[in-house]
C-alpha cells in the first residue's frame, strides 16, 4: 500500500532528507488502520518535494512509555526524551482534546528508499 502525507512542518521534511529522522508516531485507532511493514510512504514538503520511505517497524506503545532510543529514532530537537515529550505532548493535544498520556500510540520505523 502507499500512503501520501506530509509533516505539519517543513523542518520535519529535513531531517527525513538527511537521516536523522527514522521514525514518526501517531496516535493508534485500531490495527485495520495501522501502518503494515513493507508499506510506501511519500512524504510532501510545502515545495512540493518528495521522499519515498518504506516501513520496517511497526509497534504500539503508551506515550508514557516511549523511551530515549525512540527520542533518537524520531530524530527531533536535541534527541531528548524530555524535549520528544514536551513537543509531542503540545501535538497530541491539538489532535485529541482529552488527550491522556496512557493514550497508545503507533510508532513507525522507516528507511527511505528514493
Amino acid at each position: 500500500m502507499i500512503k501520501k502525507w506530509s509533516f505539519d512542518n517543513d523542518k520535519l521534511f529535513d531531517l527525513v532528507a538527511t537521516n536523522r529522522k527514522r521514525g514518526t508516531c501517531c496516535l493508534y485507532h485500531d490495527d485495520n488502520n495501522m501502518s503494515k511493514v513493507g508499506d510506501i510512504n511519500i512524504i510532501y514538503n510545502s515545495k512540493n518535494e518528495e521522499i519515498k520511505i518504506k516501513i520496517i517497524n511497526v509497534r504500539k506503545c503508551r506515550f508514557c512509555d516511549i523511551d530515549e532510543q525512540w527520542a533518537k529514532t524520531e530524530g527531533e530537537g536535541d534527541l531528548s526524551l524530555e524535549y520528544w515529550k514536551i513537543v509531542h505532548q503540545k501535538f497530541f493535544e491539538t489532535e485529541k482534546i482529552n488527550f491522556k498520556t496512557t493514550d497508545i500510540l503507533e510508532l513507525n520505523e522507516f528507511v527511505v528508499v528514493a
